[in-house]
């Protein structure tokens, strides 16, 4: 991830040329000038670095398709979607972590455009239910579960509010970990300043055995700058104890056509678990357009009440962090 880090460092701190004391300060024109530049640089490194990527994932497709197809037009294959996160946040609780996410999608044009490649780093729940953007970023995931997951997918039925998909691959690199999933999807508007998605999951890993997830997003527009999302999932799984839950509640206020304030409340935690709830706790967040269309960044600081075991007693914990998230491919 060092291309990401150096993302981070692009996108978020600005470079400024280093000045020898004994030579005379530069004119403001000729300061004003080198700034310029300085920021053009920087910011045609992070176009090439996105187009670089969308470019090889785009290459990566046409070479697999490659093996199915007599021929091959490499325009057609410019299919390549997908997303790059890196999240530092510091916890009063756990300390200072730096998290990433990696999740790219080709569709092959051989195939009626019904057969794509997945590969990603991220939570396995998360990638199996393709919803790792409604997730609150500080519901703590289990680390060893962060892992390269690479696999096929297959659409059969797409439609406006149904849709149906099949996946099957590997995670965990060497180890080979194989995994399948059948994945069902349904929004419907439930009047006309809300909606409704749901979304049921079935799968099997070879580690863990089988599993059913039930996701649940409802997001209302209470008026043209006010906006709400409601979240839960459940998971159960022959890995959990008992089901696996999270859900949170959020508040937008959208002050410009790209900035927006809000407000989250999240609690997860284990039914069968010594304890139920491992964590609850409230942020404020700031979210907007950075620089570009396809680049965002997110910041928040907030509070949390975690407890890992029955011996601990819950404590008000400090949590900081941001977030910087590009788009790629879609274009």
């Amino acid at each position: 991830m060092r291309l990401a880090i150096a993302l981070l460092l692009l996108a978020v701190i600005p470079t400024a040329g280093a000045q020898s004391q004994e030579s005379p300060p530069p004119s403001q024109s000729t300061s004003e000038e080198s700034q310029a530049k300085t920021d053009r640089d920087d910011a045609a490194m992070i176009d090439d670095f996105r187009a670089g990527l969308t470019n090889s994932v785009n290459a990566t497709a046409t070479w697999l398709d490659s093996f199915f197809a007599d021929s091959i037009n490499p325009d057609d294959y410019d299919t390549a979607s997908g997303s790059l996160t890196l999240t530092p946040e510091w916890d009063e609780h756990d300390g200072f972590e730096l998290d990433s996410s990696f999740r790219a999608r080709v569709v092959f044009p051989h195939a009626e455009r019904r057969f794509s490649a997945i590969i990603g780093r991220a939570d396995f729940d998360d990638f199996i239910n393709d919803t790792q953007q409604t997730r609150p970023t500080v519901i703590r995931r289990d680390q060893s579960d962060e892992e390269w997951m690479v696999g096929l997918g297959f659409d059969p039925y797409v439609q406006t509010n149904h849709s149906l998909s099949f996946g099957a691959g590997v995670r965990g690199g060497l180890n080979m970990d194989p995994y399948v999933r059948a994945r069902y999807r349904y929004e419907t508007i439930v009047d006309d300043n809300a909606e409704l998605h749901m979304q049921s999951v079935a799968f099997w890993r070879d580690s863990d055995g089988f599993g059913v997830a039930q996701t649940f997003e409802y997001d209302t527009a209470f008026s043209p700058k006010w906006f709400g999302k409601s979240w839960f999932r459940g998971t159960f799984a022959e890995r959990t104890e008992g089901v696996r839950w999270q859900a949170s509640q959020k508040l937008y206020y959208m002050y410009h056509h790209e900035r927006a304030v809000g407000a989250d409340v999240w609690w997860y935690g284990e039914t069968e678990n010594a304890v139920p709830m491992r964590d609850y706790g409230i942020r404020a967040l700031h979210r907007s357009r950075f620089s570009r269309e396809w680049l965002f960044l997110e910041g928040w600081v907030g509070m949390h009440w975690p407890r890992d075991t029955l011996a601990d007693d819950r404590h008000p914990r400090w949590i900081v962090g941001i977030e910087i998230e590009m788009l790629f491919g879609g274009d």
